[in-house]
């Protein structure tokens, strides 16, 4: 199985709810804050858990917390 690496921006005081969140889900995937002050985060999973990432990716707008899917961070 392939590994994926996402990168995104995320309200600074989500980063720790996020992560409880992702870290819930046993062994889905590795959480990174990359710049905590930017909100950077990176996401590393399996890429059999695609849709499992991208769905809980989707349910923060649910408490309010924003993400957005990042490519290049300077």
């Amino acid at each position: 199985m392939m590994e994926r690496t996402r990168r995104y921006i995320i309200n600074r005081e989500g980063i720790g709810f996020f992560k409880a969140i992702l870290e819930s889900y046993e062994d889905v995937g590795i959480f990174s804050v990359l710049d905590g002050d930017k909100g950077l985060i990176e996401l590393i999973y399996p890429s059999g858990f695609e849709d499992a990432v991208s769905g809980i990716v989707a349910d923060m707008a649910n408490y309010g917390i924003t993400l957005r899917e990042v490519d290049d961070v300077r």
